[in-house]
Formats: structure tokens, sequence, C-alpha cells
């Protein structure tokens, strides 16, 4: 009995200890991310059109910038800091090929907007659980 309660102690104090230094919802975030998953979501269509395409890769390059740098200073953050540069290397690594390329095939663009739009669903629901 006197285990029991022991460990009943040190599990209650871990989880104390999480919910003081876990990263808390913030609104602002979870919007930046749904932005960027909505907006990937309807990119992804155009992809027939250099154009179009061009200036949506150029658009997900900024919005996951500032997502970053968002996310960067958040307390208790680190996870979702990293997380966040990682979606940010995907969309920059869009904006490059279209800025360094004259051509890029319309199967690559969709491919990498995909990408973008299914780690942000991701990032999205662990944003989403959060405590608030």
């Amino acid at each position: 009995m006197k285990l029991f309660t022991i460990l009943f102690a040190l599990l209650s104090g871990c989880a104390a200890y999480d919910a003081v230094v876990m990263t808390r919802f913030d609104a602002n975030e979870y919007q930046m991310i749904t932005k960027i998953r909505v907006d990937s979501s309807h990119f992804k269509n155009s992809c027939d059109d250099p154009t179009a395409s061009r200036a949506n890769a150029t658009t997900l390059a900024q919005e996951t910038e500032l997502f970053a740098a968002y996310s960067e200073h958040l307390p208790h953050n680190g996870d979702g800091y990293r997380a966040a540069q990682e979606l940010d290397a995907m969309a920059q690594g869009l904006g490059k090929q279209y800025q360094t390329s004259s051509t890029v095939s319309t199967l690559f663009c969709k491919l990498k907007f995909e990408g973008v739009e299914h780690s942000a669903n991701t990032i999205q629901h662990v944003l989403g659980k959060r405590p608030r």
C-alpha cells in the first residue's frame, strides 16, 4: 500500500509538472497553421497554371516562415518550433524550385503542396489538443 501511495504521488507530480510547463493552446498559432493547411489544399488545384502556382508557392513560403517565426519564442514550444521549421523547409523548397527553374512539373507541384497540407494537418491536430 505504501508503494502504491508513493507511486501515485510521483505520477501525480509528473502530471502536475507537465501541466505547468506544457505549452498552452495559442489561438494565433492555431489560426496560422489552419490557414497554411487550407491554402495548400487550394493551391494544389492550380498546379496546371505555372503563373498561379509560382505565386502560390511564394505565398505559402511566406506563411510558413511567419508560422515558424511566431512559434519560435512561445514558452516550452521546442517540439512545436521544430515542426514549424520542417514545414517551412518544405514550403521554402517549393518556392526555391520556382525561383531557380523556368518550369516545374505539375506532379512535383501537387506533391509538394500535398506534403505541406498533410504536415499542416498533423501539426493542427497536435496544436488543437493542447490544454486551454
